[in-house]
């Protein structure tokens, strides 16, 4: 995984960068292609905004936090991006799940008509 960041109107300091790289490694055990991790943090107004984008082949995935705290915003935007990443991640499993669970068609006798 590639991490990009970029501080928009505030000091990049290596407790910011060490931050965003140790909630970034929580993003690997929901993909397994190599994808780029894009960070934009800025501040706007006397808020904090964090932004990510997960991008690679077939996934594009965004979250946004504004707090008043920047390392807040980046927790709140690192949950926000694992909700989507479980969810799309319980889709896939159910999906490849669902056919094995049903019985093959033809070999289960509740035709629906007695046997009268």
């Amino acid at each position: 995984m590639k991490i990009h960041m970029t501080f928009k109107h505030m000091d990049a300091t290596e407790s910011l960068k060490r931050q965003v790289t140790e909630k970034s490694e929580r993003f690997k055990k929901f993909i397994t292609d190599s994808v780029d991790c894009t960070w934009i943090c800025f501040l706007e107004a006397d808020v904090h905004v964090a932004e990510v984008r997960v991008h690679g082949l077939h996934i594009d995935y965004f979250a946004q936090a504004k707090t008043a705290d920047l390392y807040q915003s980046i927790e709140d935007a690192v949950e926000k991006m694992e909700k989507q990443m479980r969810k799309h991640k319980e889709i896939l499993k159910d999906h490849h799940h669902r056919d094995a669970s049903r019985p093959p068609t033809g070999t289960s006798d509740s035709s629906g008509t007695s046997g009268v």
